[in-house]
C-alpha cells in the first residue's frame, strides 16, 4: 500500500496550501520541468506533474482570459502580480529565476486553448525549454518550435523596447531612478549610523532600473553622473560611480546580471567613509601622516559594512572584493597595502577608473576648481598601465568621447552650450552640443540642440569647439538642463 504521506499532492491540495493560485501555478510548472528533465512523458510522475500542471493553470483562466509568467529585475511576476518570497515558495521561485535567466527568456504568455491540451502537450513544452538550455541562441530557438501548431496556445513575451519611449520619457525615468538611488544610498547610511540594521532591496531594485536604462539610452544615463553635490559629496559620487560603472560595464558586453552587481558594488564602494571623522573628510588642507592612514582605511571599512547589510549572503559574498580594492590601483601600488601578486578584479578596475573620474570632476572642499571631463581623461590617459587598466581605459574614453557629456564648451561662433551626446562613434565623431542662451532675466536656459558634424558646402565643419570649461566654474548643473531636451 503507498504511503500516503509521501503522496504527491493534488492540485486541489497544493492549492489550499497556499495562499493563491499563482503560486500553486510556480509551484506545478516548476515540478513539470524537474520530473520532465529525468522521466520520460509515460512515466507516471511525469503524467501527474503534467496533469496538475494543467488543472491548476484553467483554474487561472476561469479569472483571466490570458495566463503570463514574466521576470522583472530578478523578481517572478504571475499575471502581472510579484510574487512575494515565502519559506514555501522562495526556493522554487529562485529556480524558475535562474532558468528563466539561462535562457534570456523575459516571459512566457499562456491562452485559454491551453485548457485544452493533454499531460504529453505539456510534457513536450517542458522538453523544449529543457532542451533549449544547450542551444547557443536558446531563445531564438524556443522561438522556431513554438511557431508550430501544436504550440499555438504558448508564446513568447519580449521585453518592451526602449525605442518606444519619447526621449523626455526616458530622461524622466533617468531622473527618477537617480533620485531614489541616492535616497536609497542616503537611508543605508542613516541607519549604520544610528546602530540599526540596514537592508539592501531598495538599492537593489534601483540599480536594476539604472540598469534597464542604460540598455535603453545610455547617454540619458551618463548625462544624469553629471550631477555635483558640493555639500553631499559622498552620496552624489556614489550614485555616480554607480552610474557610469554599468555603462562601462555594459559598453565591454556584461550581462544584465552582473550589470546590477557591479552598480551595488559602485554604490556601496565608498560606505566605509562612514567611519572616518568629517573633519578629516572635509579638510581644506593638506592631510597629515596620521589622518591620511585614517582616509586609506575606507576600503577596508566598506567591507566591513557591507557584511552587516541585511542580504542574502550569497549577495554579499560577490559585492564585498570589488569596493576593497577600487585603491589599489592597476599595478598594486595603492591602498591598502596587500602582498598578493594576483590581478585586481575586473569590477575593482572598473570602479576604480570611474571612482578617479568622477572625484576629478567634482569641486572638493581642497580642491574647489575641478578639472574639465576633457582634462581629467588626459590626467587619467597619462597614467594608463599604472592606475588603470589600459584596455578599460580605452573603452571608457570611447565611451565618454573626446569631450564627455555634460562637458561646457565655447564654439568658433562664440556660442556655449554643454555636450549632449558625446559623438564617439566612427560615422559621427563629434558631439552633438545643447546651446545655453540668456533670457530676459539673464538666467542660462536650454535653447536648441547642434550637431557639431554638420559641414558646409566645402565638407568644412560649420562650428567648431575652440575651449572647453567645468561648468561647476559657472554654477551650472549640466544634467538639469540636460533633461529639459
Amino acid at each position: 500500500m503507498p504511503d500516503q504521506a509521501n503522496a504527491p499532492k493534488t492540485s486541489q491540495q497544493l492549492i489550499d496550501d497556499l495562499d493563491s493560485l499563482n503560486e500553486a501555478f510556480v509551484l506545478s510548472f516548476n515540478r513539470l520541468l524537474q520530473t520532465a528533465r529525468i522521466h520520460e512523458a509515460n512515466n507516471q510522475l511525469t503524467v501527474n506533474a503534467a496533469k496538475q500542471f494543467i488543472e491548476i493553470s484553467r483554474e487561472l483562466f476561469l479569472e483571466s482570459s490570458e495566463l503570463s509568467v514574466e521576470v522583472h529585475h530578478e523578481r517572478l511576476f504571475i499575471q502581472g502580480e510579484k510574487l512575494l518570497l515565502k519559506q514555501q515558495t522562495a526556493a522554487t521561485i529562485f529556480t524558475i529565476l535562474d532558468f528563466f535567466e539561462n535562457l534570456s527568456l523575459y516571459g512566457l504568455k499562456f491562452n485559454p486553448t491551453m485548457s485544452d491540451i493533454n499531460y504529453s502537450q505539456a510534457y513536450q513544452l517542458a522538453r523544449l525549454l529543457i532542451e533549449a538550455q544547450k542551444q547557443e541562441n536558446p531563445l531564438e530557438w524556443i522561438g522556431k518550435y513554438l511557431a508550430e501548431d501544436r504550440f499555438k496556445w504558448v508564446e513568447i513575451i519580449y521585453p518592451p523596447k526602449g525605442q518606444d519611449l519619447l526621449a523626455s520619457q526616458k530622461a524622466e525615468l533617468a531622473y527618477h531612478a537617480y533620485c531614489h538611488a541616492y535616497n536609497s544610498l542616503k537611508e543605508v547610511v542613516q541607519k549604520i549610523k544610528a546602530d540599526h540594521r540596514a537592508g539592501v532591496r531598495k538599492a537593489v531594485r534601483v540599480v536594476q532600473d539604472i540598469t534597464d536604462l542604460v540598455f535603453m539610452d545610455k547617454s540619458i544615463v551618463l548625462g544624469l553622473a553629471t550631477i555635483r553635490d558640493y555639500d553631499d559629496y559622498t552620496y552624489t559620487h556614489s550614485v555616480n560611480v554607480g552610474v557610469t560603472s554599468i555603462c562601462l560595464g555594459h559598453a565591454i558586453g556584461l550581462s544584465r546580471k552582473s550589470l546590477v552587481r557591479l552598480g551595488i558594488c559602485g554604490l556601496f564602494h565608498d560606505l566605509g567613509k562612514i567611519d572616518i571623522p568629517i573633519e578629516i573628510l572635509n579638510k581644506a588642507g593638506q592631510l597629515n601622516d596620521q589622518e591620511y592612514k585614517k582616509i586609506q582605511q575606507h576600503s577596508l571599512n566598506s567591507v566591513r559594512q557591507i557584511l552587516k547589510l541585511e542580504a542574502y549572503r550569497d549577495l554579499i559574498a560577490k559585492i564585498i572584493l570589488p569596493p576593497f580594492e577600487h585603491h589599489l590601483k592597476y599595478d598594486l601600488s595603492g591602498y591598502p597595502s596587500v602582498n598578493w601578486s594576483k590581478p585586481v578584479s575586473l569590477f575593482g578596475r572598473i570602479i576604480e577608473i570611474c571612482d578617479v573620474y568622477d572625484a576629478l570632476t567634482s569641486p572638493r572642499v581642497y580642491r574647489p576648481t575641478p578639472l574639465s571631463p576633457d582634462r581629467a581623461l588626459g590626467f587619467m590617459l597619462a597614467k594608463s598601465g599604472e592606475d588603470f587598466d589600459p584596455v578599460l581605459l580605452k573603452w571608457f574614453i570611447n565611451m565618454m568621447g573626446v569631450y564627455p557629456v555634460g562637458s561646457l564648451v565655447k564654439l568658433n561662433t562664440g556660442e556655449v552650450g554643454l555636450v549632449y551626446q558625446s559623438g564617439a562613434s566612427k560615422e559621427y565623431p563629434l558631439p552633438v552640443v545643447l546651446l545655453l542662451k540668456k533670457n530676459r532675466q539673464n538666467h542660462l536656459k536650454a535653447d536648441k540642440l547642434l550637431d557639431l558634424n554638420e559641414t558646409d558646402e566645402n565638407g568644412e565643419p560649420v562650428r567648431t569647439i575652440k575651449k572647453s570649461y567645468h561648468p561647476v566654474q559657472y554654477g551650472i548643473q549640466p544634467a538639469i538642463y540636460l533633461m529639459q531636451v
